[in-house]
């Protein structure tokens, strides 16, 4: 009989110094999938191993796991012959492959994840897909966190960065036309410039939807659009010396979007630039800058 060679994490804080590994055998069966296979441990061989899972059937988002190195459903994933299955990682573990997601719901919660109305139609609105477009696949989130554990930021823990779990929800209701609320301070509160755009998010997701570009970059242009936040400082000025002088000047460029109480937690990048000759004392501007003016004329930049 084929037999799959299971490698689980256990660790229960309560009673254990660390965390271990226990490997186990299980009977292979065709179509068997990873959440089968912890079910089979638990019920033939360690009944105290601890995991999550509800509906079986890729819905709920509860049975995400690390197997195998990456981010999966546990009801969807196909077992492998041999696997190491691990918590989530980059959040407290409560026992085993249970894992606490409690910051991150706070962290939704904080967002307002409803719709808010400033007044309500007194009749069906009229509302055109046009007005939608986008949004569609972010409504298939079932908020399994994968993301989160792939997410290299979560892993640095920056500031407050809130994750791209927490912005897909955030885009769902800043996005949506129906919404009253201004949501840019939220944006801002969230860190949302500390997202290094590395495409893990949508990677990892098990719908494939495209996290960067649907919800974070969607964000970001809409805080851009209304000068908030320091990327769309950092992109005005640097539009601004590409456009009047051809290249950029990064001394300039930093004195110009970093503000002066930051200046000295930035000293030692400064100093390795310096040493690298990457920086400048000196503005320059190239002799063809009128040619890159009419380019930036004639595709419509703003001045």
């Amino acid at each position: 009989m084929e037999k799959v060679l299971a490698r689980v994490f256990r660790y229960d804080p309560s009673r254990d110094d660390k965390p271990r590994y226990e490997t186990y055998e299980v009977p292979y069966e065709k179509n068997m999938r990873v959440l089968d296979v912890l079910r089979s441990i638990q019920e033939n061989h360690d009944h105290s191993l601890a995991f999550r899972y509800s509906c079986r059937r890729r819905r709920c988002g509860t049975c995400s796991v690390f197997v195998n190195g990456k981010p999966v459903l546990a009801c969807f994933e196909a077992a492998k012959r041999e696997m190491v299955i691990e918590p989530l990682p980059h959040l407290p573990i409560i026992r085993d492959l249970v894992v606490d997601t409690e910051a991150y719901e706070k962290r939704t919660h904080g967002i307002h994840p409803y719709l808010e109305r400033k007044s309500f139609p007194g009749e069906a609105e009229k509302v055109s897909p046009r007005h939608f477009e986008g949004l569609k696949t972010l409504q298939i989130c079932i908020e399994c966190y994968s993301c989160m554990s792939a997410c290299p930021v979560s892993d640095l823990q920056w500031g407050k960065f809130a994750g791209p779990a927490v912005f897909v929800q955030l885009a769902k209701r800043s996005l949506d036309p129906r919404d009253g609320l201004e949501r840019t301070s939220l944006i801002l509160e969230n860190d949302l410039q500390d997202c290094v755009s590395c495409y893990s998010c949508v990677e990892s997701c098990p719908f494939k939807i495209n996290v960067l570009e649907e919800a974070i970059e969607r964000l970001r242009n809409q805080c851009a659009s209304r000068h908030a936040g320091t990327w769309a400082k950092f992109n005005d000025r640097f539009i601004k010396q590409i456009k009047h002088n051809g290249l950029i000047t990064p001394l300039f460029l930093m004195a110009k979007t970093v503000r002066p109480s930051n200046w000295l937690s930035n000293l030692s990048i400064l100093a390795q630039f310096i040493l690298k000759q990457k920086i400048s004392f000196r503005k320059k501007k190239i002799s063809r800058r009128e040619e890159i003016k009419q380019i930036f004329d004639a595709t419509g930049e703003k001045k």
